[in-house]
C-alpha cells in the first residue's frame, strides 16, 4: 500500500529560485513509500544495470546509449507502429528513407535515455549545474513570480523526466503526473530516482486534487500532453495531421486557476551536455459563451506547441508510441 509522506507544515513559494532545500522538502509532499515484495529477477537485473551504469564516464554512457539505440533500430523494435507515424505525419512529404532515419534516431534517443535514467540517482548538484544548460530560464521565472503557479506541458520527447530534475535541483517545486507502472521494481526506481532530484511524483488516480493543490501552493505541475485518454476523459484534438485523444486536464486547471502554461523540453547536446529550453508560454484563449468549446480549443492551442517542437526536432519524439490509437467511435484505429 503506498503511503504520501507530508510536511510538518504547509508551505508556500513566494519566491523563484527558492532554496534547493526547502524545495527537496516539498518533494516529500509528492513522494510515494512503495514497498516492493517479491520481484526478485526485476530487482537483481535493475540492481546490476545501475550498479555499471553509474560507474560508467559520460563518453562511454553515451556511446553505451547509442550502440543500444541502434540494437533497437537493427532488431526492428515497433518499427512497424513507429513508420506508421509517420506515414500518418508526413505522409509523400518525406521518402521511406528519410522516416527510417528519423524511426533510427529516435531509438538512439531512447538507448541514451535509458542510460542516462540508470545514471540519474548519482547525478549532484555540479551536474546539474555546469552540464546542464538554461534556454529562456526567464519565462518559466517570470510566469511563476505571478504568484499562481504554472503547469509545464511537454511530451515523449528527448529526455523527459531530466528536465523536471534540472527544475528542482535549480530551485523550482515541480512535479510531474504520471501513471503507475505495472512492474512495481520499476515503478518504485522511476520515484526514487524523481526523488532524488527533489522532483515530486503525483499519480494519475488522484492527480487533481493535489494538482490544484500544488498550483495554490505556487508550484509548478509538469503534464505530458502526448498521452492516449479514454473518450470520458479526453477530447479529441488534431495531433500532427491526424484526430487523437488528448489530455484536457492542463486545460482545465489553467481555466480554474489562471496559472500560466510554459511549454519545454529537455535535450542531450552531446555526451556530458544537456540543455533546457522553456519554448513559449501558451496564453489562454477565453470562449466564455461555450465552456466546452473553450476547454477544447486551448487543448488544442497547448497541444499545437508541443507538435511545433516535435515538427523542428522529430528525432527526439517517442515514434514508437502508439499516439492515435484512441479514435472517436466507428473510426478505426490506424494500428493493425
Amino acid at each position: 500500500m503506498e503511503k504520501f509522506q507530508e510536511p510538518a507544515k504547509e508551505m508556500v513559494f513566494d519566491a523563484y529560485p527558492s532554496p534547493v532545500e526547502k524545495v527537496r522538502e516539498y518533494t516529500l509532499r509528492h513522494s510515494r513509500n512503495t514497498k516492493v515484495r517479491g520481484h526478485y529477477y526485476s530487482r537483481i537485473i535493475i540492481t546490476t544495470l545501475i550498479f555499471f551504469a553509474r560507474r560508467l564516464s559520460w563518453g562511454s554512457a553515451y556511446r553505451i546509449g547509442t550502440w543500444i539505440g541502434k540494437l533497437f533500430y537493427y532488431f526492428r523494435v515497433r518499427r512497424n507502429v513507429a513508420m506508421t507515424n509517420l506515414d500518418i505525419v508526413y505522409g509523400d512529404k518525406k521518402s521511406t528513407e528519410e522516416k527510417d532515419h528519423i524511426y533510427r534516431e529516435s531509438m538512439i534517443n531512447c538507448g541514451r535515455l535509458i542510460i542516462n535514467y540508470m545514471r540519474l540517482p548519482y547525478m549532484d548538484e555540479s551536474f546539474w549545474r555546469d552540464k546542464c544548460e538554461w534556454k529562456n530560464e526567464y519565462v518559466l521565472q517570470e510566469a511563476l513570480n505571478r504568484k499562481k503557479g504554472a503547469l509545464l506541458i511537454s511530451g515523449h520527447i528527448g529526455m523527459m523526466d531530466l528536465a523536471g530534475g534540472k527544475l528542482g535541483m535549480s530551485g523550482y517545486p515541480v512535479a510531474v503526473v504520471g501513471k503507475r507502472i505495472r512492474n512495481p521494481v520499476l515503478d518504485k526506481l522511476f520515484v526514487d530516482i524523481r526523488n532524488s532530484m527533489n522532483l515530486g511524483t503525483i499519480k494519475h488516480r488522484d492527480s487533481m486534487k493535489r494538482i490544484l493543490e500544488g498550483i495554490r501552493r505556487g508550484e509548478a505541475i509538469a503534464m505530458a500532453l502526448d498521452q492516449n485518454m479514454k473518450p470520458s476523459q479526453g477530447v479529441f484534438i488534431n495531433w500532427m495531421g491526424r484526430i487523437a485523444s488528448s489530455v484536457r486536464s492542463a486545460a482545465y486547471v489553467a481555466k480554474k486557476t489562471g496559472a500560466p502554461v510554459i511549454a519545454g523540453y529537455l535535450f542531450q547536446k552531446g555526451p556530458d551536455r544537456f540543455e533546457l529550453v522553456a519554448t513559449e508560454e501558451v496564453h489562454w484563449e477565453p470562449y466564455p459563451d461555450d465552456p466546452e468549446k473553450e476547454i477544447l480549443m486551448n487543448t488544442q492551442k497547448q497541444s499545437d506547441a508541443i507538435q511545433k517542437i516535435i515538427y523542428e526536432h522529430p528525432e527526439l519524439w517517442f515514434w514508437i508510441h502508439r499516439r492515435w490509437k484512441v479514435q472517436p467511435e466507428g473510426v478505426p484505429s490506424p494500428y493493425k
